[in-house]
């Protein structure tokens, strides 16, 4: 910028997206004269089709190599096209980028009024053959020893047309993460009821920690719903703990919020710098995390080490399934986290291990 700098505007080429992208493929996918991008990702959507409609392109050329002395697809050929404004050279090749292969047609862009003046294709081997019959707009297959393009609507169009599919919701869903070890917990400070500070320990008892805030309805749910679970949760030896997130400013809103969804459990407020450990922590554990919604739940064994991540509401299902959590030894805790059916066919990580990386990656 300004011959200091650069600046990154891709969203501006529609690109800009938030995708873990892993190959990407071009071709003229709607054959309208211009390059398409398909991408494949590593999180959803796993494929995007980008087509290219821009309505400044002025036709092109598009080319299909036919080897016959050489190799059939003619990989490893060069093609040179000669117009008025100039020269352009495409070779051709097997595998271009990572996990991917674009169209073995090759593709010139060409301005309205760009004639083609000669076309030369170098063979693999050494030969080079010259073309004739090849106009801007055109689709042509070039078979080796043949002198003259062939021009055809090839290979036959497919459609992408899908019905539409009607997707049902189920309301019984959670969505959870099953950690594959005890993941070490940060230490922290929260302020009960009674303005007092208390440190948040495990003593020995599972505890079961929600994080929420009083201005959504989905929080207020929650605290009755674990109002309801507390006492199952109890006998089961597990405690629980809410934790709001509002500042002091929204204070009398928390408050109000634990009174009218009758909560008796230990509630108290959590500082906001501590609640940005927390955020901290989260984020160690995973490539890409998006932000916290509420509520947000942990469930800490009785070292304090979190085994489960709770990313809305917690259901009965998932409170029931808590004793079991708890008790599983570091092997089948290693096999339960995968969310498809099937077990690891490695051991668990060490416990020495998990905590170097935790501490590693929160000094960052």
């Amino acid at each position: 910028m300004d011959g200091k700098g650069f600046v990154d505007f891709s969203h501006l080429s529609g690109l800009g997206l938030d995708d873990d992208g892993r190959a990407l493929a071009v071709c003229d996918w709607d054959r309208d004269g211009d390059q398409d991008i398909w991408l494949r990702n590593r999180n959803a959507p796993r494929l995007r089709l980008m087509l290219n409609d821009s309505a400044t392109h002025h036709g092109s050329v598009s080319l299909r190599l036919e080897g016959v002395l050489c190799n059939r697809d003619a990989i490893g050929a060069k093609v040179t096209l000669k117009t008025e404004n100039g020269i352009m050279v495409r070779s051709l090749r097997a595998g271009e980028m990572f996990l991917s292969q674009s169209t073995k047609w090759l593709h010139f862009g060409m301005d309205i009024n760009e004639r083609v003046k000669s076309l030369v294709v170098s063979w693999p081997g050494g030969e080079d053959e010259s073309f004739s019959g090849v106009k801007r707009g055109g689709r042509y297959l070039l078979k080796e020893g043949e002198g003259e393009a062939v021009n055809g609507s090839f290979p036959s169009e497919v459609s992408l047309k899908l019905d539409a599919v009607a997707i049902e919701k189920k309301n019984s869903f959670s969505d959870h993460i099953y950690l594959p070890v005890e993941v070490p917990f940060p230490r922290l400070t929260f302020r009960a009821p009674d303005a007092k500070m208390k440190e948040l320990r495990a003593d020995g008892i599972p505890v079961l920690v929600t994080f929420w805030e009083s201005s959504s309805q989905d929080n207020a749910s929650e605290l009755e719903s674990l109002e309801k679970e507390r006492v199952r949760m109890n006998s089961m030896g597990i405690d629980s703990l809410a934790l709001s997130v509002d500042g002091i400013e929204r204070a009398g809103s928390a408050y109000e919020l634990i009174t009218k969804s009758k909560f008796q459990g230990n509630w108290g407020f959590i500082p906001e710098d501590f609640f940005s450990l927390v955020k901290r922590w989260r984020g160690t554990l995973f490539e890409r995390s998006a932000d916290i919604e509420f509520p947000f739940s942990l469930l800490l064994n009785n070292n304090g080490n979190c085994i489960a991540i709770y990313r809305s509401h917690v259901s009965d299902e998932m409170i029931q399934n808590m004793s079991r959590l708890v008790a599983m030894d570091e092997f089948s805790r290693w096999h339960n986290a995968p969310l498809l059916r099937g077990s690891w066919f490695t051991n668990p990580v060490s416990k020495n291990y998990v905590r170097s990386f935790l501490e590693q990656r929160m000094k960052r």
